[in-house]
């Protein structure tokens, strides 16, 4: 009798935990009007920018010391667009932590700004995306900031495209991290294709 009372009793504490979760919101057939796959365009990009292979201006910076400029055709852009990667807000999981407003500009084009809102506990702060009317990508910009209790994180990026076609011309990516019991290291990178 106490076996089926246990069980009975797992049973109703499983039950109670299960109700208790945040429902996901459902899927539905497309994203929300004025939404930009980000994730899609950085695939295509990607995949583009390794079968062409465009010559790149890169510089790196890191503190004090004198920018290291390179030329190069030969880059990993899964590597190189990775930061990128973590931007792609239009996830149902993630709407719940943002504030979206969108505006058109003069020359038509959209302006996604999407807002972490204050007790959200996300790493993007903050991201602006810039569409053109033809729905290619002009601009992005975004804060990335992470803090606990043995680092800091931030990273602002940066990102812009040619408006008739939405092919990537250039990024860049300013960050700071410190680590509780290391030195602070400040870095910048550019690149140009």
């Amino acid at each position: 009798m106490a076996r089926y009372f246990s069980l009975s009793l797992l049973c109703l504490l499983l039950g109670s935990i299960t109700a208790c979760e945040r429902p996901v919101p459902p899927a539905t057939g497309s994203e929300d009007k004025g939404a930009y796959n980000l994730s899609a365009y950085l695939q295509e990009q990607i995949q583009r920018l390794q079968r062409e292979q465009p010559m790149v201006l890169k510089s790196v910076k890191t503190r004090d010391k004198a920018a290291e400029t390179t030329e190069t055709t030969q880059l990993n852009w899964e590597k190189e667009l990775a930061m990128f990667q973590e931007l792609n807000l239009n996830k149902p999981t993630l709407q719940e932590y943002y504030t979206r407003s969108d505006s058109t500009l003069s020359d038509g084009s959209t302006a996604i700004r999407y807002t972490r809102l204050p007790d959200a506990e996300a790493l993007v702060q903050h991201l602006y995306l810039r569409i053109s009317p033809d729905r290619h990508l002009e601009q992005l910009q975004a804060l990335v900031q992470d803090r606990n209790v043995l680092f800091f994180t931030r990273r602002q990026l940066q990102l812009t495209a040619d408006p008739a076609t939405g092919n990537l011309s250039g990024y860049r990516v300013e960050g700071t991290q410190k680590l509780i019991f290391g030195d602070t290291l400040t870095y910048r990178v550019d690149a140009t294709l």
